[in-house]
């Protein structure tokens, strides 16, 4: 269960703007650490007994963010919010495509920023609900242990990919429209932002299915969406009649 103060880590090289992220984070009762370069990063996380959130800037001294954002994803996973001056859609994919949850350009708002945060939170604590567990194959979702397993072995999910994976395991045989995908799991701002959901679903491909060239798990359908195992066999004769 996530602590009462959620901890948040700023790894930011410029000291005017790690300042005010340190401020503002802080105005609203956040745990907050703060690095400025990415070996202190290594350090911190160690150091800490959790980090929920990492704020990652990706132009830092002595460590590469890119490899960084690569390494972050070893073991408990946090929750990853990237800052760049990049504003453009291949920097924002690939760092998806690592594990980022969150893409920000700067110069960005802090009330942005914020709401990313407080958004990134709800989806590591869901509200909650009765034990319930969906298979398919040989993939286990536990939706009140949060947890999923292949061949009964746990998978290790991020937060974002546990709440899209989530999403699709309880409505398991029926079509999620992207639209409505993008605005459950990301929220309003992010309806029509359709990268977010490919990179997702082929995070949660990599993690899940046998033949990601045939995926079983989480099957496209057409241009429409997305849906968790096969058609619910109702849905089809409603379709068919």
């Amino acid at each position: 269960m996530m602590k009462t103060k959620p901890h948040i880590l700023v790894v930011e090289a410029d000291e005017t703007l790690r300042q005010r992220l340190i401020d503002a984070l802080t105005a609203h009762a956040y745990c907050v650490s703060a690095v400025v370069n990415g070996l202190d990063e290594a350090q911190a996380l160690r150091a800490a007994e959790k980090v929920d959130i990492v704020l990652l800037d990706l132009a830092l001294p002595f460590e590469d963010g890119w490899r960084i954002l690569e390494t972050l994803h070893a073991g408990t996973i946090p929750g990853v919010v990237v800052m760049s001056t990049r504003d453009d859609v291949n920097a924002k994919i690939r760092a998806l495509d690592l594990g980022a949850d969150v893409y920000l350009a700067k110069p960005f708002d802090l009330d942005e920023l914020l709401a990313q945060v407080r958004a990134l939170l709800r989806r590591m604590q869901p509200p909650g609900e009765s034990r319930r567990t969906i298979r398919q194959g040989s993939i286990r979702v536990d939706l009140a242990a949060r947890a999923v397993t292949l061949n009964g072995k746990e998978v290790v999910l991020s937060p974002t990919e546990w709440l899209l994976l989530a999403e699709l395991a309880r409505d398991a045989g029926t079509t999620l429209d992207q639209a409505t995908l993008l605005q459950r799991v990301w929220g309003p701002s992010h309806a029509r932002d359709r990268n977010y959901l490919r990179t997702f679903v082929q995070r949660l491909r990599a993690k899940l299915e046998e033949d990601v060239t045939n995926p079983q798990i989480i099957v496209t359908v057409g241009r429409f969406g997305y849906r968790f195992g096969p058609l619910r066999a109702s849905a089809g004769r409603r379709r068919s009649a």
